[in-house]
């Protein structure tokens, strides 16, 4: 059962009161802050929440443009929205929390907890999820080549029978990094099995309820509304604003809403390690390692990349038009967070300006350069080895139970999807086209005698998917 508990009020410190010193410290910024965010103070536009928070105190914490758009409804701290990626780091912490407990081991293969998951040959451990080395495949990516749309519904079940219907993986775990919603959905599944209990109802009772995020929620049912909770939006192409609706019951990866002093909360556990101790904080920092011994920049749902000389520990997040960022400078004891309702805002940099004006004095590197790179003229390509009549034909994909068509049109290839509908490929080289982003990268393989059996797409974060022509 939830318990929709609201602030009544801006919060703008936490903990015991700011300090007269603490108010000088801040004053000279503030301006500059506001500066950034002149357009959000129309009063037209989706909104965002800004919060600095230094030696343990929420120094800023202010809202600019509006929650609801229909209803002017301003945007403030203490509204509600969803922190996308955000909650990797909370759910890390939760896996952390049951290796505490020796309710689970970083090192156990998954399917102790998840028997569903396919024996691909070689273990995925618990680990290889945290750190995004396993090698599943990326369940959006798998869904687009279905002809899934941004705003249809993805529920955590049918997140899963993606995972129990692969057939392969995008590498061996441990051997390379590529970011996967899918490993942290998971990640929420064990957690359950592990703890008995409903991830939601164990985040409430371990981490929320402690740490006093009496405003944080899971979206674990399809539609769920929160109070106070801001709308997510995005301009048209026919510069109009639009809703973009958060279907997502996919939990693990992302789901939780929350507000700015909630956020700020949480963030001081890194301080003080009020949960989980400092032993707790010590291992969320604790970078990934490949099976080759490189070490990654990715530790527990956590990026640590030093920005302009300095450490830096950080995170962003993307849902529906819902974007966050968080920025940790563990040195400066100074963190930065930001939380918007539109698709276009970007919050790691957002964050980072505001970093220059804070920590102007501290930095060691100069701020980083906006200027594009020059881009050289391409060249010409070859042609195919074949003619087009090769590659034209049906194609099915078995882990997906879908098909695709390609034909010839002119003297172009084009792909034929029931959902995806036509699109244009592009030779690149040798047997290699290029597709739109749902199939960015396609490779078509010939058997001995050069007729063409197959092809294997990739688009990002799935790397290789077999598709059999008929």
């Amino acid at each position: 059962m939830k318990h929709y508990i609201c602030l009544l009020s801006v919060l703008i410190f936490l903990g015991s009161p700011a300090s007269a010193q603490h108010h000088r410290w801040i004053a000279p910024y503030v301006p500059q802050i506001d500066s950034l965010f002149t357009t959000y103070q129309q009063g037209s536009n989706p909104g965002l929440a800004v919060g600095v928070l230094k030696g343990g105190q929420l120094m800023f914490s202010k809202g600019y443009g509006l929650a609801n758009l229909e209803h002017g409804l301003p945007f403030t701290p203490n509204t509600i929205s969803d922190i996308g990626s955000l909650a990797k780091q909370i759910t890390c912490f939760a896996i952390v929390l049951l290796a505490q407990r020796q309710q689970l081991n970083l090192d156990d293969n998954i399917q102790k907890y998840l028997p569903e998951v396919p024996d691909f040959g070689q273990p995925i451990t618990i680990r290889h999820l945290v750190h995004h080395t396993s090698g599943l495949r990326e369940i959006y990516g798998m869904l687009e080549l279905v002809g899934w749309r941004q705003g249809d519904a993805v529920r955590q079940e049918e997140a899963l029978n993606l995972v129990q219907h692969s057939q392969e993986l995008n590498f061996p775990p441990g051997s390379r990094y590529s970011y996967c919603n899918t490993a942290y959905m998971l990640l929420a599944e064990i957690i359950q099995k592990a703890s008995g209990k409903k991830f939601e109802d164990w985040m409430r009772e371990e981490i929320f309820r402690p740490l006093g995020m009496n405003d944080t929620y899971v979206m674990d049912v399809q539609g769920e509304l929160f109070p106070h909770t801001a709308d997510s939006y995005m301009m048209s192409d026919q510069n109009v604003w639009i809703k973009l609706y958060d279907n997502s019951t996919v939990v693990g990866a992302g789901g939780i809403y929350t507000t700015l002093p909630d956020l700020a909360r949480w963030c001081n556990n890194y301080r003080d390690g009020k949960v989980g101790g400092r032993q707790a904080i010590q291992q969320m920092f604790q970078r990934g390692v490949l099976s080759n011994g490189d070490s990654l920049n990715y530790a527990f749902g956590l990026e640590t990349l030093p920005y302009r000389g300095l450490r830096r520990i950080q995170h962003t997040g993307a849902s529906a038009g819902y974007r966050a960022a968080l920025l940790y400078f563990p040195q400066q004891d100074l963190a930065i967070f930001v939380k918007s309702n539109f698709a276009n805002f970007n919050s790691q940099l957002t964050c980072e300006r505001i970093a220059d004006i804070l920590l102007a004095e501290s930095f060691t590197e100069p701020a980083p350069s906006l200027a594009l790179l020059n881009r050289s003229a391409s060249k010409g390509l070859p042609s195919p080895p074949g003619p087009l009549q090769d590659y034209a034909g049906q194609y099915y994909c078995p882990e997906l139970a879908t098909t695709y068509t390609f034909q010839i049109e002119g003297d172009s290839l084009v792909g034929v999807h029931r959902y995806n509908g036509k699109f244009p490929i592009q030779h690149v080289d040798e047997d290699r086209f290029s597709g739109p982003s749902f199939m960015s990268t396609l490779r078509f393989e010939r058997d001995t005698n050069g007729t063409i059996q197959g092809l294997r797409v990739s688009n990002g974060r799935v790397l290789n998917l077999w598709m059999k022509k008929q």
